[in-house]
């Protein structure tokens, strides 16, 4: 119950549309032992998962990678919420 219904926290699945590659990617918000970076499960401590916490549909999220800065916009946001209807 202490999980937002409208902003992104553990659970959410997230669409983001890649600013600057022209492409869009999902991310399922998960806990640091199920993540699974290369099957879209992110933590919601990583780098991404953090910069991804408490944001809302519409916003535009600048994210640190190892590969260096890029620019995201949620375009879709599911929440756990919205999962167990």
């Amino acid at each position: 119950s202490k999980i937002p219904t409208d902003r992104a926290a553990y659970g959410s699945i997230v669409v983001l549309y890649d600013l600057d590659r022209d492409e869009k990617v999902t991310y399922k918000l998960v806990t640091s032992e199920e993540s699974e970076p290369e099957n879209g499960l992110i933590s919601t401590v990583s780098p991404i998962g953090q910069s991804l916490m408490g944001k809302e549909e519409g916003d535009e999220v600048k994210v640190k990678t190892p590969t260096g800065w890029r620019n995201f916009e949620i375009t879709r946001l599911t929440t756990i919420h919205d999962l167990e209807e």
